[in-house]
């Protein structure tokens, strides 16, 4: 992974956190971006919300054994 946990996650970076914890909102997100046209705009409106779940996640889940593994 490239990315470093930041605020300004790519939508990339989100994905693969939620992939990681196995989140239900990764089939939400792949189901707009399969089945709407304007996809894409609708996940980047909404790119904050989706940030501040996967830091959420990320730091419920620190310094255990399913941590996220982040490159420091």
């Amino acid at each position: 992974m490239k990315d470093t946990i930041t605020p300004g996650l790519s939508i990339e970076a989100c994905m693969d956190i939620l992939d990681w914890f196995n989140d239900e909102y990764l089939d939400y997100l792949n189901r707009i971006m399969l089945a709407k046209l304007d996809g894409e705009k609708r996940i980047e409106r909404a790119l904050p919300s989706i940030r501040e779940h996967c830091l959420k996640l990320v730091n419920a889940h620190r310094d255990t054994e399913s941590a996220y593994p982040m490159m420091v």
